[in-house]
């Protein structure tokens, strides 16, 4: 019994910490599509997630490495993020056992301390568009940020979690 307990342990310790570090991606985790498919710029898209371009990266903000999801709105959708923003993500979080506290959302526009890194990781990418789910805090939040091309800058939104 102990000698199964030795070995069951650990593996819950790794579990958790997996959950912590590598969460899904909240568009394809989701399974949206589109049925008939749908042509977006003269290409065809069956899966929502891929006409965002939907990939992930790491950036290194305040000393910390940080998981981001990233999503490119302007060459299929126009620079038209809102549905991420309003519809995929919220949705996603709630997957995961969270609520978002409405009352105390955060918008800074434009956010002219966002990170170096995660302005390079956006760019390198090709994406306007960063989500990062932070639960590694006594209060876990969502930070999304966008570049918005015709001004020339970056806005986040930071949505405090309840689970």
């Amino acid at each position: 019994m102990k000698k199964k307990l030795l070995i069951i342990l650990p593996l819950l310790v790794i579990f958790n910490i997996a959950n912590i570090i590598a969460e899904e991606p909240p568009i394809a985790s989701g399974g949206w599509y589109w049925d008939s498919g749908i042509n977006l710029n003269g290409k065809w898209f069956y899966e929502v997630s891929e006409s965002y371009n939907e990939q992930d990266g790491w950036a290194l903000v305040l000393g910390r490495k940080l998981h981001y999801w990233l999503y490119d709105t302007y060459t299929y959708h126009n620079g038209y993020g809102k549905s991420i923003i309003d519809k995929y993500v919220p949705i996603w979080i709630e997957s995961m056992g969270y609520v978002i506290d409405f009352d105390h959302i955060r918008h800074v526009s434009p956010n002219n301390d966002l990170a170096s890194s995660v302005k390079a990781l956006m760019k390198q990418r090709g994406c306007d568009v960063s989500v990062a789910l932070i639960t590694d805090s006594q209060y876990p939040y969502v930070v999304i940020n966008n570049f918005d091309k015709d001004k020339g800058i970056y806005w986040t939104d930071i949505y405090p979690l309840i689970r």
